[in-house]
């Protein structure tokens, strides 16, 4: 396959007019292609390329254009393993197309240009279509894809999501919770809990402390606060996105991070310290009651937690159990699939990812960020009284 040149005009030939690289996308033009395709999340963003950016991701924004249309956008991120191991390529739930048939093969070539360059491993991309649509897979699996069959990973967004359509409005979506449920949302305020908007970084590190000791309890990854500051740089501060917090007797007891793109909302994260259980679902409603002011017409709740169909012996079914009692119903996603470079280093990542607990998570965070924490625990661990800080993820 021969590669494409940043802006040239020519890039592969298909029926019709020709597809080419768009040179050096904007912001705007960028967001503005990816929202208005259906499936997009804040995942292809070109805000999100650039959180990724500031923790040890490389983004690289690869749009296609025929006749003077965008017809395709990648969000690539790559990332170095350590040694000579090489580079990993992820397109977290993309690429976006409007024309599969024509964008696959040209977009291939732009990122095997990429690969080159990098010394890339594999490509990982997340096709934002349900695990039924077969036109988009055949187009993916004669562009030379492999099918990455697993439920989840570490670091790739899960197979099971759970969405919400909350295009009717707040008053038909707070009728269609049911009697418990909106009881649970009213039970905070009789308590005494005060749930209000977060608008400064201090409100983003009381967040943060409420994550991590949910984490260290559930023995569930956290990333460090610098990573919640640039949420709260990109996101927050613009606009695009809703922290609220729980507050009984003034001291956060409960918090969630929503953010928006297009017309889709999506939870990033929801946390509380178990002191008032319940206050966890007056902080999701009213972040859901913001999406609805924005203008958004789906909810998305992220992962179930689960696999499928969700099994009470789960590990995360309460998760479950706690987006359906909002009426949220499971997406099943294509997943993954990965294209490869260089196989003898791709079956022995495979292996690693597949066999070890974590495993790819020792090769993504290597070398800097564990041996940031391991001497942060070990720091931390010297006073008799103190706690191990529970690690955080870098995916």
């Amino acid at each position: 396959m021969r590669g494409l040149r940043a802006g040239s005009s020519q890039a592969r030939a298909t029926e019709g007019a020709a597809v080419y690289r768009v040179d050096r996308p904007s912001g705007d033009d960028w967001n503005r292609f990816v929202t208005a395709q259906p499936g997009a999340t804040i995942y292809q963003s070109y805000e999100w390329g650039e959180i990724r950016r500031s923790h040890g991701w490389e983004p690289h924004y690869i749009a296609l254009a025929r006749d003077g249309e965008w017809i395709g956008a990648a969000l690539v991120l790559t990332k170095r393993l350590p040694g000579a191991l090489g580079t990993i390529l992820y397109s977290p739930r993309g690429p976006v197309m409007t024309g599969w048939d024509a964008a696959v093969p040209a977009l291939v070539d732009a990122v095997s240009l990429l690969a080159r360059q990098r010394g890339a491993i594999f490509w990982r991309i997340e096709p934002p279509v349900q695990d039924d649509d077969l036109s988009v897979t055949d187009y993916v699996m004669q562009a030379g894809f492999v099918p990455v069959n697993q439920e989840w990973s570490y670091w790739n967004r899960p197979k099971y999501e759970m969405k919400l359509n909350i295009a009717p409005g707040e008053a038909a979506v707070f009728s269609g919770l049911g009697t418990k449920i909106r009881t649970k949302v009213r039970h905070a305020s009789k308590r005494g809990v005060v749930v209000e908007e977060g608008c400064t970084e201090q409100d983003m590190e009381s967040f943060y402390r409420l994550l991590k000791n949910t984490g260290e309890k559930k023995r569930i990854p956290v990333r460090g606060l610098d990573y919640f500051h640039s949420l709260y740089r990109t996101f927050i501060k613009s606009g695009m996105a809703r922290l609220v917090l729980a507050r009984k007797e003034g001291t956060p007891v409960a918090g969630g991070m929503t953010v928006r793109y297009g017309t889709t909302a999506t939870l990033l994260y929801l946390s509380n310290d178990y002191s008032m259980q319940r206050a966890g679902w007056a902080v999701q409603w009213e972040m859901l009651r913001w999406a609805m002011t924005q203008g958004c017409t789906t909810y998305d709740f992220g992962g179930t937690g689960t696999g499928y169909p969700p099994q009470e012996t789960d590990k995360g079914y309460g998760v479950y159990q706690f987006k359906h009692s909002f009426g949220a119903h499971i997406v099943k996603w294509y997943g993954c699939a990965d294209y490869v470079f260089r196989p003898i280093s791709y079956r022995a990542f495979r292996l690693i990812e597949q066999r070890l607990p974590y495993g790819e998570r020792l090769l993504i965070e290597w070398p800097k960020q564990i041996l940031h924490r391991w001497r942060s625990r070990a720091t931390q661990a010297r006073p008799s009284s103190a706690v191990p800080e529970h690690k955080a993820s870098e995916d």
